[in-house]
């Protein structure tokens, strides 16, 4: 791929695909903008010694359209003296840097239009590096808090998760409770119980009828 077919994709590359794209989007936003920046190196250099080759030719041209105004003087001048010979001699000089130069002129303007492009690119790609630039910050920023704010549903979504799971246990462990004491309940043997009764000794009721009857006793004995 030439490297004006590069710039060219490199202008027309967007930073937020390059984003979305990428396994790490700060390092590929980071060599996107690395990679243009090189590009643009060699984008100035070589339309440096392009217009260095322009300026080479345009000298070159100058010099032959100087010669041919030389020559067509010197006809004149020829002509003026009546050497007629020598007339022929100066434009027959004249018309080879005439060639010469309209050769030149054909190759400028060819060369221009080539420069031309170049220093649109230049320009274009150098623009891209400052918005890059610009924009790296802002997508990174964007990103972070997008992948932040993702965690963060993450993290809710797993604890409201949590939060169910472990309000399900409390209700299957209630639940497991009320059918133990259940089962209990009915797997009680009235004839025990009311032998465990009389093996518990007496009762409050029995105690208070006790005291009821020493107190009827007291009350009946005589004063000494």
């Amino acid at each position: 791929m030439s490297l004006l077919n590069r710039i060219r994709n490199i202008v027309r590359a967007n930073a937020n695909d390059i984003l979305n794209r990428a396994e790490d989007p700060e390092k590929a936003l980071d060599q996107m903008i690395t990679d243009m920046s090189q590009d643009l190196v060699k984008v100035r250099q070589a339309a440096a010694l392009a217009i260095s080759a322009q300026e080479r030719i345009q000298a070159e041209y100058d010099q032959r359209r100087q010669a041919v105004q030389d020559w067509q003087r010197r006809a004149e001048l020829a002509v003026d003296k009546g050497d007629d010979v020598l007339a022929k001699q100066a434009l027959s000089r004249k018309l080879q840097y005439q060639h010469e130069a309209d050769q030149l002129k054909t190759s400028l303007d060819a060369q221009s239009v080539h420069i031309d492009e170049l220093r649109s690119n230049v320009q274009a790609l150098d623009n891209r590096v400052q918005q890059a630039v610009l924009q790296r910050q802002q997508l990174v920023a964007r990103y972070r808090t997008a992948e932040a704010t993702r965690t963060l549903e993450e993290q809710t979504s797993s604890t409201g998760r949590l939060s169910t799971t472990m309000g399900e246990l409390e209700n299957k462990t209630a639940d497991a409770e009320a059918q133990a004491a259940a089962y209990h309940e009915l797997s009680r043997d009235p004839l025990e119980d009311r032998f465990a009764q009389l093996e518990a000794g007496p009762s409050v009721d029995d105690e208070l009828a006790t005291l009821k009857k020493q107190r009827l006793l007291n009350e009946g004995k005589p004063e000494k």
